[in-house]
């Protein structure tokens, strides 16, 4: 099986930005255009550039920043799930029921060993 999880992610070129532009973000980023997050019903604050990924409707963070949550039911996503989520190494739960997303789940999804739940 091919993995999915790294093609098409960018790192942040400098570290000053680390706070502002982790990789995570990226992943969420290839996430909002994939399942077409301009038709969203709620997207606040995502692809914000002047913004904490962190307050970012949907989703949840720990308490050194890392994505543990994407919560986006009945949220009018459609487009696919990116394969880029695999990388989000600290996930815990992903929830986009009652949406319209479409293809196949990332086969990488499998490979994260924190989620509890999706």
């Amino acid at each position: 099986i091919r993995d999915h999880c790294v093609a098409g992610v960018q790192t942040c070129a400098l570290p000053i930005y680390s706070i502002w532009c982790p990789p995570e973000r990226n992943v969420l980023r290839a996430f909002y255009n994939d399942a077409k997050g301009q038709e969203w019903t709620i997207s606040t604050g995502w692809v914000d550039e002047f913004n904490n990924h962190c307050e970012w409707y949907g989703v949840e963070c720990n308490e050194v920043g890392k994505i543990v949550e994407l919560s986006l039911n009945n949220g009018g996503l459609s487009g696919k799930i990116s394969d880029a989520i695999c990388n989000l190494k600290s996930i815990e739960r992903l929830d986009f029921r009652d949406n319209n997303l479409k293809g196949s789940i990332p086969s990488g999804i499998g490979n994260l060993s924190e989620l509890t739940s999706f």
